[in-house]
């Protein structure tokens, strides 16, 4: 990595929008200017930082950025991946369906398409945020630029609490474990000439909280809103909220309940949103960025790869209501039927889903005709949570935002993090109260200890943040068995994996393997610092 090239801010930010699938030791991703000169060019030229935070949140949206493949268009490939890795949501086994390598655990090895996919595309991120946070000291006092460093930094820590989830076990119990290499802009001489290592479970933490601490205060002080600073789409920026939001999300899986608590209360009480209501609820939506209960989102845009390339992105292969896609050739995405069995009548959310008979209570007349006028017959149990872009049934354009954050998982994880600090009381209480009012009018949480609340609020994120990639880390941080058998998954994938406290051998096929381009390119990893290959799950004896 002698390719440290010192240039102009312009340069810099242009760097930024770079992604390929180089190994992280081996290519500089980014270009940068003095330190003497990059304050000053910033504060002439705000709006060079801005061009920078957009790059950032461009390279998860990249088209066949690691594969010349229908499955990547970035990193909501990875969200859909991981959602079909549990038991929650199933795919059909035919070539229409693109993520049977994440749905069937196919590839549990250091050349397998689910790792190098979700690898390339997160580090591409970091590289962007690093470069970001090398162009603005954090001494700065100028706001503008606070916030966009603070952005840099909220990124980088989503970015590597993913990671450290995808290729190491749960983070309680497993804090010595080796995790990821850790590349930032402090390190990057280092690591360009030696390699990165890979740090420890706890240490990819600590630079977790490290970043997000340092996001949290740097938004809080620039006084800023993503909508101060961006009129087209602002959630593509995260807020104050969405901040405190991140922290929570990691401190829950950390078990570190009360700070997760703390932080999802400081979330809502810090967001300028509102949760989705009843009547909201019980219609297909959640596809723009600006609905009122959306924290964070990749903003799509009608001009995006993704989308000029009609079939490789996230509505083609998800989105039951587009007419140009994978999903007209029977590659829907549905719900397990013993999920959906779990959720009340009462409950608008069980309209997410199409019945038995292929009906749901939530469809106007006009949605329904399209449904039941498929070439394709569409299943018992699929979705139909997610409505076309621009709220169109039948939509030929695949221009979808894609949810990363909305504020009802802040309330679930203050109930969770209540319940499991030992406030139990006022946990189901406010669980009660928040499922009443915007869900199920008729939900009263019956658990009183604390174990029984979390499977009450584990069941409620199952149902609520279905199909927005998030499933997979529950199953993660809680180490949760994942069981197929005997509901309406497709033969090839019906197995059970067990938990890895239950079954230790098993264990690391909940795991991926580090790339074997990165282990070949990197100074400071071998074949041997690798996760063993995990055992591919057999549906005939994985019972």
């Amino acid at each position: 990595m002698n390719r440290y090239i010192k240039t102009s801010v312009a340069l810099a930010v242009a760097a930024l929008t770079f992604t390929g699938c180089e190994d992280l030791d081996v290519v500089n991703k980014s270009k940068y200017v003095t330190s003497d000169d990059k304050e000053a060019t910033l504060k002439l030229n705000p709006g060079v930082a801005a061009a920078g935070v957009a790059g950032v949140s461009a390279t998860v949206k990249q088209y066949m950025s690691v594969y010349e493949n229908h499955f990547d268009f970035g990193y909501a490939a990875t969200m859909l991946g991981l959602d079909l890795q549990g038991q929650d949501m199933v795919g059909d086994w035919s070539g229409y369906n693109w993520f049977r390598y994440w749905e069937g655990f196919t590839s549990p090895t250091p050349t397998g398409t689910p790792s190098s996919e979700a690898w390339y595309v997160i580090y591409s991120q970091i590289f962007a945020c690093n470069a970001l946070c090398e162009s603005i000291s954090p001494d700065t006092e100028e706001a503008e630029l606070q916030f966009y460093r603070g952005q840099a930094l909220l990124t980088r820590g989503f970015d590597y609490w993913v990671l450290a989830q995808l290729y190491q076990l749960n983070y309680k119990g497993h804090e010595s474990a080796p995790c990821v290499p850790i590349v930032t802009n402090e390190n990057k001489a280092d690591v360009q000439v030696n390699g990165a290592p890979r740090a420890t479970v706890e240490e990819t933490y600590k630079q977790v909280l490290k970043d997000l601490d340092e996001a949290i205060d740097l938004i809080a002080a620039s006084g800023l809103q993503p909508d101060d600073v961006m009129s087209s789409k602002p959630k593509r920026y995260g807020s104050l909220a969405t901040a405190y939001g991140m922290r929570a999300r990691v401190y829950l899986t950390m078990h570190k309940y009360a700070e997760a608590a703390a932080d999802a209360d400081a979330a809502i009480a810090n967001f300028r949103g509102s949760v989705l209501s009843m009547s909201g609820a019980a219609q297909p939506g959640f596809w723009s960025i600006d609905e009122a209960d959306w924290m964070w989102g990749i903003p799509v845009e009608e001009s995006d790869r993704i989308v000029t390339s009609g079939i490789v992105n996230w509505p083609s292969m998800m989105n039951t209501f587009c007419a140009n896609g994978y999903v007209n050739v029977g590659a829907w995405k549905d719900c397990n039927v013993d999920l959906y069995e779990q959720i009340p009548a009462t409950d608008v959310r069980k309209g997410w889903f199409l019945d038995e008979n292929g009906v749901s209570a939530n469809l106007t007349a006009q949605q329904q005709r399209y449904i039941d006028s498929q070439d394709s017959p569409v299943r018992p149990y699929t979705n139909v949570k997610f409505i076309g872009y621009q709220g169109v049934a039948g939509q030929t354009t695949n221009a979808n935002d894609i949810p990363l954050m909305r504020i009802e998982e802040m309330y679930l994880i203050k109930a969770e993090g209540l319940a499991m600090s030992g406030q139990t009381t006022q946990a189901a209480e406010f669980l009660t109260n928040f499922v009443q009012s915007y869900r199920n009018p008729n939900y009263t949480c019956e658990a009183t200890d604390a174990e029984g609340i979390q499977q009450e609020v584990l069941l409620q994120r199952r149902v609520e943040l279905w199909g927005e990639g998030l499933s997979w880390f529950d199953v993660m941080r809680l180490d949760l068995e994942i069981n197929r058998k005997g509901c309406n998954w497709p033969e090839e994938a019906a197995f059970r994996i067990p938990s890895a406290a239950a079954e230790p051998d098993k264990a690391y096929v909940r795991i991926y393997c580090i790339p074997q381009g990165e282990i070949n390119g990197n100074k400071a990893l071998t074949t041997q610092d690798n996760n063993p290959s995990g055992p591919k799950p057999d549906p005939a004896t994985w019972n």
